[in-house]
Parts: structure tokens; sequence; C-alpha cells
């Protein structure tokens, strides 16, 4: 099951960054190159560049440092660290976030695609924002659970690029086209997946929890063996 967990943390930590490194390219609009960007949006950041452009850039830094999160190493032997790398994850969700929602509206693929967006901003700037708060408040079962699904919405951005695909399969002909559902199945389904495993391992660990709460109960000189 470690090695399980290894395995799957190495594969999701390789392809977003792949993601992200492919996404910075967004920052060479600055500077009057359009490297590899869907025409559609292009025409989303010839609307409104500054909104866009913030969002495609920081975005990657959220999707990039995100997997150190969920390194128990480095959380138990270097916590400053791990607090340090969580604020540039939470900031760099937050200004991402804000700058998608005020995009959202000019999604190429029209006010649907926009409202999936929409949601996606808010949901994916509130979860990160309540992980915050709640390490702050030492509520850490709390804090994992919202980190979880901060990161399944900032990983949409890795499930919308291998959805893409399915999408041209499908007779889509363009990128604009397909997020009238790209905007929903790129974040929902990983949402589901994050809340599916907690319920689990909630289900798996209520035996031992209740096991552990009803011998709290009983005085110390009745636990002991006659």
């Amino acid at each position: 099951m470690i090695a399980l967990r290894r395995t799957g943390w190495v594969v999701m930590g390789a392809v977003a960054f792949l993601v992200a490194l492919y996404s910075l390219r967004y920052a060479a609009v600055a500077f009057g190159a359009w490297p590899l960007i869907d025409q559609g949006i292009r025409g989303v950041i010839t609307q409104v560049p500054v909104r866009a452009l913030v969002h495609m850039v920081i975005a990657p830094i959220a999707l990039l440092v995100g997997p150190l999160q969920f390194v128990p190493g480095l959380r138990a032997r270097h916590p400053k660290i791990h607090r340090y790398v969580g604020r540039v994850y939470v900031a760099a969700c937050v200004i991402a976030g804000i700058a998608a929602l005020a995009t959202a509206p000019y999604a190429s693929g029209g006010p649907i695609a926009g409202l999936g967006f929409g949601l996606l901003a808010v949901c994916w700037m509130g979860t990160s924002l309540m992980g915050w708060r709640a390490a702050v408040q030492r509520k850490f079962e709390l804090h994992r659970l919202m980190m979880r699904l901060s990161y399944a919405m900032t990983f949409g951005a890795v499930t919308l690029r291998l959805q893409i695909p399915l999408g041209f399969a499908l007779g889509y002909a363009s990128y604009s086209a397909m997020s009238v559902w790209l905007a929903y199945t790129s974040w929902i389904p990983n949402v589901i997946i994050v809340l599916t495993f907690w319920l689990l391992r909630r289900r798996r660990a209520a035996p031992a929890l209740r096991a552990t709460a009803s011998l709290s109960r009983v005085p110390p000189l009745q636990r002991t063996v006659p």
C-alpha cells in the first residue's frame, strides 16, 4: 500500500510538473509571442489580458508546489518548510482564483463554460482558505480534507488537458467547443474521488475510534486485567 501511494505521488507530481511547465508558455504573451495557444483562449486574453494572464501564470505555481504538501516526511521533519510552501500554495490559489473568477464571463465556450469555470474558482478559493484557516486553528483533520479538495481542483488543469484528446475524438473542432463540458468534467470527478476515499477511510477508522472513545470513558482502575 505504501509503495502504491508513493508511485501515485510520483506520477501525480510528474504530470503536474509537466503541465505547469507547459502552462508557463502564457508568460510569453507579455512579450508578444503566442506559442501553441488556442485561438479561443487567445481571444479571451485579448479581451481581458491582465485578468487572464494573472490566472494563467500564477495557477501553475499552485499546481507545481501542491504535491510537496502531501509528503509525510516533509511535514514531520521540516514543519516550517511545510507551512511556508502551504502559504505559497494558498496565495497562488487565491490570486489565480480571483483572476479566474474575473475572467470566467469571457470564457471562449460561452456562458455555460463560464459558469463552470466560475464555480471552480469559487470552490477552489474557498477550500484553500478553509484549509489554511483549519491549520491555524489546529483542526488538522479538516485541514487535510480541505487541502486535498483544493488540490483536486488545482489538478483540474491536468485532467482538463487529458480530456482534450477525447473531445477531438468525439468530433469537437476546438477547445472552445468542448469547454462547455470540460468546465465541469475537469474538476468535479476529482472532487468526487477525493471525497469517496475520505469517506471510505473514515468508515474503516470508525470501529477503532469508537473503541478508543469507549475506553476513555472507563475509569483507569477498571481498565487493568485482574
